[in-house]
């Protein structure tokens, strides 16, 4: 299935996730969720629906207690708010399971990113440790026990060469 929103654009994409929290349609929801953009974009829309929610909870709560009126009038927006407020919890339940389905998925996404992260920049310091190391060997410079023990921890980092290529930022 196709989606008809961008991946860049928050509010369609809030606005299609909420239709697919109410009426559910499974091809949709694979479309949502296939790939690590739209995945993302999906998580991050149902997030910004329930916090929504929330704020509009508060507000008519707030909106309810300021009621000022007939004692009539009164009882029926206490019953026209307990009607929504049924309805937007339902709606906010059923958000909230679709988003902690996600929540796996989206954390082994950031911790990927922050793994490849955390290798370049271990592979930039390698790199600069050995450019160190040649500059002393080459420049007639005498070793120290600190260069010593400094080489000797490089030479110890597993998968991590002079040879090793800076991996390529990736942004997931």
């Amino acid at each position: 299935m196709r989606l008809f929103y961008a991946v860049d654009d928050d509010r369609a994409a809030m606005t299609a996730v909420g239709k697919e929290v109410n009426h559910p349609d499974p091809a949709r929801w694979l479309a949502m969720t296939a790939d690590d953009e739209r995945l993302r974009q999906t998580y991050r829309a149902l997030g910004l629906l329930i916090k929504r929610a929330e704020v509009s909870f508060v507000q008519r709560k707030a909106d309810l207690r300021a009621f000022r009126g007939p004692r009539n009038d009164y009882h029926q927006a206490a019953a026209e708010y307990e009607a929504w407020k049924s309805r937007t919890l339902y709606f906010v339940n059923r958000a909230c399971e679709r988003r902690n389905s996600l929540t796996p998925r989206v954390r082994r996404l950031n911790e990927t990113h922050i793994i490849r992260e955390l290798k370049a920049a271990l592979g930039t310091l390698a790199r600069a440790v050995t450019d160190h190391r040649d500059a002393i060997r080459t420049g007639g410079r005498e070793e120290t026990p600190t260069d010593r023990m400094l080489w000797l921890q490089l030479d110890h980092l597993p998968h991590v060469t002079r040879e090793d290529p800076a991996p390529s930022p990736q942004t997931p």
